[in-house]
């Protein structure tokens, strides 16, 4: 049986591979105080790149009729008083400069109103869970999903098609066109994620595929998922999801409904699918546990429900395409929608912390 090592024992590679991920310079002091060992290892005057390239803007290579266009970087944060660990709220950051960050929507991109109030940090914690990206003054292609790995931009667009290109320049100063990834089976694709450090992409007829980045070439993972939406009008959305350190199928389900002569779509359901191993097919997940899925219009992730205010368990959260500002949930286990406009209860207080 190995012998464990005791923290102020670890590598200092190790110690400094932790600190070039850490949000602020007031964490690293708090890594930096835990003992002689770690303060040695982390210096405060050190640029660690990995942070700053994770949070920077990108200029990628021009789309149609554009001159360039972005890649911008936003963070989901778990903040919670110093004082009281057990609790916290979910906050979204996109940097402005280097030592301002303005406040988002956590389940969009919009901007929240601008408030007078501080984030202390030494009075709060903050860390980082999850990493979202999207492609900005694109005009001709407006991407639903973006990940980055290593200098590889991927996005699927409103088309659902796959494209691709490298974030840093070219030997001649310019930057790599974009290029479209397919197969003859599959065209259209509805999601992409990275996970454990390979990127997979979701087609329309829910089957998984893996992108090689050596080859730039898409491969046919596993089988699609059971299509049985005989309860369901249509399956309007599509998503890929990591949980428990396995790649999980979110299927959405709508409803159209009549409402003062106006035809509106609801969403009424979701169906979560993870993969059998040992039968090599997709097996309906029936309960999420201690956990919920937070399904942003850029990303999809799962947290630990007892970590946040208000959150629910086997639950997930979610927007309507509409209405990106109100927040609804859904409850896996007894199959219904609880909307923020129409609820008084605190389920919904994770997304609103005091200092906003």
């Amino acid at each position: 049986m190995s012998k464990s090592v005791e923290w102020s024992g670890l590598p200092e590679e190790l110690v400094d591979e932790i600190a070039g991920r850490l949000f602020s310079k007031v964490e690293l002091h708090r890594v930096r105080s835990i003992c002689k060992p770690w303060r040695s290892a982390s210096s405060i005057h050190k640029r660690y790149p990995k942070r700053h390239d994770r949070n920077r803007v990108r200029v990628l290579s021009p789309l149609s009729n554009i001159n360039s266009c972005l890649l911008s970087p936003a963070a989901f944060f778990r903040v919670f008083l110093s004082s009281c660990r057990n609790k916290g709220w979910l906050i979204k950051t996109q940097d402005v400069s280097e030592t301002r960050k303005k406040l988002l929507h956590p389940l969009s991109r919009v901007p929240m109103d601008s408030s007078q109030q501080t984030l202390d940090l030494l009075e709060y914690t903050v860390t980082e869970i999850h990493q979202s990206y999207d492609v900005t003054k694109s005009i001709s292609y407006n991407f639903a999903r973006v990940v980055l790995m290593d200098k590889f931009v991927f996005g699927v667009n409103d088309k659902k098609e796959i494209w691709w290109c490298n974030s840093e320049e070219s030997n001649d100063g310019n930057n790599n066109v974009w290029t479209r990834v397919s197969d003859e089976e599959a065209e259209y694709f509805s999601d992409i994620i990275v996970h454990k450090g390979q990127i997979y992409a979701l087609d329309l007829n829910s089957a998984i595929w893996w992108i090689s980045l050596s080859e730039l070439k898409i491969f046919q993972y596993g089988p699609s998922t059971p299509m049985d939406y005989y309860e369901f009008d249509d399956c309007k959305d599509k998503r890929l999801v990591e949980f428990c350190g396995e790649l999980c199928i979110i299927h959405r389900f709508c409803k159209t409904f009549r409402v003062r002569r106006v035809n509106v779509e609801r969403t009424t359901g979701f169906k979560v699918y993870k993969m059998n191993m040992e039968l090599v097919e997709w097996v309906e997940v029936k309960s999420l546990g201690d956990n919920a899925f937070v399904m942003a219009t850029d990303s999809c992730f799962s947290v630990v429900a007892s970590d946040y205010y208000g959150c629910l368990e086997d639950a997930i959260y979610f927007t309507e395409k509409k209405d990106v500002n109100n927040v609804s949930v859904f409850k896996l286990g007894e199959g219904t929608v609880t909307k923020l406009v129409e609820s008084f209860e605190n389920c919904f207080h994770m997304f609103y912390p005091p200092f906003v």
